[in-house]
């Protein structure tokens, strides 16, 4: 099946899920330790760690203030860790999640035509990942993006590790760069701050390998 078609059947049935709750038989799971699940996180010159956003909509696990050119924002991280053992339902429990959560950090149900899916080679090449998707959302309404007028959600999975939601959350739409003919800039603060993450590797024991 489609997974625009999985999306839009699911919205319904999570919308009014919360990303605290469990789902019953769920594969994925909040991450409450580095040890089952874990990231690299690159720091630019634009980029600090400051407090996380207590929230709830959606558990923070890290999050970052990029400023430049007086333009301010902040990149928040949210890990889930995959428990499953069934591969064939991970695509599901994976449209299932990113609804769950999208929807409690818009605070509003955001439409499934909204969300576009990754080429899974730029995702495996860039974060080194296996899929993933991401959304523009404007005007948010929950507590989770207060004081913010725009955030760009992105959902990565990496198989046998868990889901990643990076969320950039900003007010000024410099951040992103787009000129007047639609194209990224090359100034564009939200671009240079962008391959700033990736999933790890595991060694024989299975601890992760911190490159």
């Amino acid at each position: 099946m489609n997974k625009k078609v999985i999306l839009m059947f699911l919205i319904c049935f999570i919308a009014f899920c919360n990303c605290f709750a469990k789902i019953k038989g769920s594969r994925f799971k909040i991450t409450e330790s580095e040890k089952e699940f874990d990231v690299i996180y690159y720091l630019t010159e634009d980029i600090k760690v400051i407090d996380n956003n207590q929230n709830e909509d959606v558990n923070v696990t890290q999050t970052f203030s990029i400023t430049r050119n007086k333009i301010n924002a902040e990149v928040r991280y949210s890990l889930f860790t995959d428990i499953g053992e069934d591969d064939s339902d991970l695509q599901m429990q994976f449209a299932m999640l990113v609804f769950m959560c999208i929807n409690n950090i818009a605070g509003f149900e955001v439409p499934g035509n909204s969300i576009s899916s990754f080429n899974n080679d730029d995702v495996k090449k860039e974060f080194n990942g296996d899929f993933g998707c991401t959304a523009f959302l404007q005007d948010p309404k929950s507590d989770y993006a207060k004081g913010y007028k725009y955030m760009m959600v992105e959902f990565f999975c990496k198989e046998k590790q868990g889901v990643v939601m990076r969320t950039f959350l900003f007010n000024d739409l410099g951040f992103i760069g787009i000129n007047e003919n639609g194209q990224l800039s090359p100034d564009s603060i939200w671009f240079a701050n962008y391959h700033t993450f990736a999933f790890m590797e595991k060694d024989k024991n299975g601890n992760f390998i911190h490159d």
